[in-house]
């Protein structure tokens, strides 16, 4: 019973580091140990150890105005390339983009409330492998098209969590104004599984998505997204469908040795 219980204090233990971890790494500046254990709902006294283990071992780093990620939170960069999700359809992506009118494609997952992004990529630049977002759901494009797939209360729970963390931004006039307008506009624009948000983030700008088939629990997307004149509703559809298959058969390739 004592190794039982033992473990389980562990294993609070580090779940509470980790969220403590992501709470540094979601913020754009430092964060007081007094404003984390505000917002986890845990005693100062648990904060400040959790804080200095992971400044002990390079995680974390204490500044004049309170705590930030350390270099040893980029060691865990290389895990990326553990992942075939990002690795194997890096040149799909490419042709996407050239052959889509200059938008920007890019693969959206929804992570338990959160959306994280790979392979953002345009014809003639960079991609960029993997980032989280700070990017509201209820603005987003791959976001909405997989919210209304899911449970209506689960998916306001998320819009309102997304809401409490990164604020309720949009077009005036075209972005509603609460979480069960947003869901229910957003069912209303998927047509022939792909959800077109025209105008949401600002005028002139457009994002569409379609569900893409991946191994695993979690639920991904693929978008477009650029100038809202750049083509016409019907050959947005074919060209995320198009890419849909492109990007789902590059999945189905198997894994190459280094």
């Amino acid at each position: 019973m004592r190794e039982e219980v033992t473990g389980s204090s562990q294993n609070q233990a580090l779940a509470r580091g980790l969220e403590v971890l992501r709470v540094l790494v979601d913020e754009s500046e430092p964060v007081t140990g007094t404003e984390i254990a505000r917002r986890l709902g845990l005693h100062q006294s648990s904060i400040s150890r959790i804080l200095a283990t992971l400044t002990e071992v390079g995680y974390v780093r204490k500044t004049a105005r309170g705590f930030a990620p350390d270099f040893g939170v980029l060691s865990l960069a290389s895990a990326t390339s553990q992942f075939p999700l990002i690795q194997k359809p890096r040149a799909a992506m490419k042709q996407i983009a050239a052959s889509c009118g200059g938008l920007s494609p890019s693969l959206g997952m929804l992570w338990r409330g959160q959306m994280i992004y790979f392979l953002r990529t345009t014809e003639h630049g960079d991609t960029i492998d993997f980032w989280w977002s700070d990017y509201p759901i209820h603005l987003s494009a791959p976001g909405l098209r997989l919210l209304v797939d899911l449970p209506r209360e689960e998916a306001l729970a998320i819009l309102r969590g997304s809401r409490q963390r990164y604020g309720w931004d949009g077009e005036k006039g075209v972005v509603p104004a609460s979480e069960e307008e947003v869901l229910d506009l957003a069912a209303k624009n998927v047509a022939h599984d792909v959800i077109v948000l025209t105008g949401w983030f600002r005028r002139g700008w457009m994002g569409a998505a379609i569900p893409v088939e991946v191994e695993g629990e979690h639920r991904v997307a693929l978008a477009l997204a650029g100038p809202s004149d750049v083509t016409d509703l019907a050959t947005l559809q074919l060209w995320l469908h198009d890419a849909r298959r492109t990007v789902e058969a590059a999945l189905r390739q198997p894994t190459t040795g280094r």
